[in-house]
Order: structure tokens, then sequence, then C-alpha cells
């Protein structure tokens, strides 16, 4: 009795699911009502037909530096050449010092951040050149110090304020898809 056995079988399918894994890498001039500034991300994850999800992180220089954590979706508009993309998730504070306000001393708190855009892939070979625009959101949140003084307990007390910023911006990207 004779069975054929194929050991590259299981080989062959997880090297199509390392063929779906890209890897975007996108540097970006942000552009907004108060500042011009950069940030960079990397986003990872699966492309399965003309849809893309991956997880991103980066660098935020926009403001107040912060650390995006984010997923991110892309939809092929034309074949591996023109993508929509959008993102969502959470902003992390990278510093304690507000240097727009040198005096609002607190600390920061985690808050969100969304973004949506097209870019423009110029392929080469397997990898690819991105150029892209889009409008992103990051919301900054920092608790200020406000000490009053409590004269029933003959003390100075803090009660923290809330400041909430809402940070629109324009990007400019430009990177490399692998």
């Amino acid at each position: 009795m004779y069975i054929p056995v194929n050991a590259q079988e299981s080989t062959k399918s997880s090297g199509q699911l390392l063929q779906q894994f890209h890897s975007f890498n996108t540097i970006h001039v942000l552009n907004g009502s108060s500042t011009t500034s950069l940030a960079i991300n990397s986003v990872n994850g699966f492309q399965f037909n003309k849809l893309f999800a991956g997880l991103g992180v980066g660098f935020d220089y926009y403001y107040h530096t912060t650390i995006p954590l984010f997923l991110e979706g892309r939809f092929d508009l034309v074949k591996s050449k023109l993508q929509l993309f959008a993102d969502g998730g959470l902003s992390f504070p990278f510093s304690s010092q507000n240097t727009k306000f040198e005096t609002n001393s607190g600390p920061y708190k985690t808050a969100g951040m969304w973004g949506a855009g097209v870019d423009y892939l110029v392929t080469i070979g397997k990898d690819a050149l991105i150029l892209g625009a889009g409008f992103s959101n990051k919301q900054v949140i920092q608790m200020v110090d406000n000490n009053i003084w409590n004269p029933v307990l003959n003390r100075v007390e803090n009660s923290p304020i809330k400041d909430q910023y809402s940070l629109n911006r324009i990007a400019i990207r430009i990177g490399w898809r692998f």
C-alpha cells in the first residue's frame, strides 16, 4: 500500500502568511494651528485581499510629545497603488514638562487619538515608497496643579484643574513599506 505524504504543505501556508505581512514605516510633517512638527510611526499587520489591519506605535512631537498606540485599517482603492487608511487608539504622555505654558505643573494623562487619509505607493520590487496626506486629531490632557488656601484647615491644598486640548493637524507623509 502506498500513501503519498507532502511534508512541505505546512511551510507553504506559513510562507503565505509571511507574504501577507507588511510593515508601514512613515515620517509625518504635522501642521496645525499651534505649530508645525514631526511624528514617526510604524504599523505592522497583515494584508487580506484589499484589506489591511495592523497595530501601530510611534512618537508624536506635536505640541506635547506623546507615544501613540493604535489600530490601523487600510483599503486598496487601486491594487497596491492607492490606499485609504484610518487609525484610532491612545496617546500616552512621554514627558511631564509643559513647554508651552511652563507655569503649568501637574501630570499628563493618557488620551485618545485618531487619523485618516490616503497613501500612494510606488512599488519597488516587493517593497514600496509611501507618499501620502492625512488629517489627525490628538487629545492632550494635563491635570494642572491649582494650589488654593483652605481657611477652615489653615493650609494650602491642591485642587487640580483639567486642561484638555483637542489638536487637529494635517499630515504630509513619506515612508517605506516592506
